[in-house]
């Protein structure tokens, strides 16, 4: 099996052995935890799109029309 050596000062090491006695496992097994959600997990909490975009509930609000791009003007060339 891979082995990896991490570097750590010992304030973070202290947190990483903390938060790893909390979760149960071993600090071999939390460590590839943690990489592995953040390989799968969204940026974004789950349901966050639903309770937020397109959430807006007022009668008043109108979706605008589609500009027309030829109105920006002529694009800058960099």
């Amino acid at each position: 099996m891979p082995q990896l050596s991490l570097y750590l000062n010992e304030p973070t090491m202290a947190l990483l052995r903390e938060d790893c006695q909390k979760s149960g496992n071993s600090l071999s097994r939390y460590v590839s935890e943690l990489i592995t959600a953040k390989r799968t997990e969204s940026s974004w909490p789950q349901g966050y799109w639903d309770n937020v975009y397109g959430a807006l509930d007022d009668d008043s609000f109108q979706v605008p029309s589609e500009l027309d791009g030829k109105l920006d003007g002529e694009l800058p060339e960099f």
